[in-house]
């Protein structure tokens, strides 16, 4: 809680500084609910409180132009997409272990095909052998299963290069499992 009002004291413009302190005010535990149901964590959400400030002291002005419900709307989706991609940053600096290889071919999460013809654990150390990009597609599209919005949202690309990327990561995968020997 500390960091929020340092943030304020970093805004030079006193009406500025003012109209953000009045949001906060006015919408702080309605922040604090929207983060929280996202990251279940307490200072997780009030990590995510803090960033959705600074996010919103950057559009201040496109602010002050909404009325109430708009202002009030906008703040929740930028806390809400704020927390989303605090839990995507997360989970993708977690590689997952052999548990969660498992259990995504337990249920049915990765392409059929390759598991049952190459097997999980061809397909484990190929998917870790792949590219960063290519691998980051894989665990996000079978692992947390996004959308291609959500994907292309966290990677800054648009949702056409996320279907390219990803099929030639497919590619790739199936390559790399020819090379080591597995039918396909």
């Amino acid at each position: 809680m500390a960091l929020i009002p340092l943030l304020f004291l970093l805004i030079e413009n006193e009406d500025d500084r003012l109209f953000l302190e009045n949001v906060y005010i006015q919408y702080h535990r309605l922040m604090y609910a929207q983060a929280l149901q996202v990251l279940k964590q307490s200072q997780a959400a009030e990590d995510a409180v803090s960033d959705s400030l600074l996010s919103l002291a950057k559009k201040i002005s496109l602010l002050r132009s909404f009325d109430c419900n708009k202002l009030r709307s906008y703040v929740v989706i930028t806390v809400r997409h704020t927390a989303i991609t605090r839990l995507n940053r997360g989970k993708r600096e977690q590689l997952p272990g052999d548990a969660a290889f498992d259990e995504i071919a337990g249920a049915g999460h990765v392409d059929d095909r390759l598991l049952s013809q190459a097997g999980i654990e061809g397909v484990k150390e190929a998917i870790r052998a792949l590219p960063s990009r290519e691998k980051d597609l894989m665990l996000m599209k079978y692992f947390r299963e996004m959308t291609e919005q959500e994907m292309a949202d966290e990677m800054g690309i648009k949702p056409v290069s996320v279907r390219v990327h990803l099929s030639r990561a497919r590619k790739h995968l199936a390559q790399l499992l020819k090379e080591r020997g597995e039918r396909l």
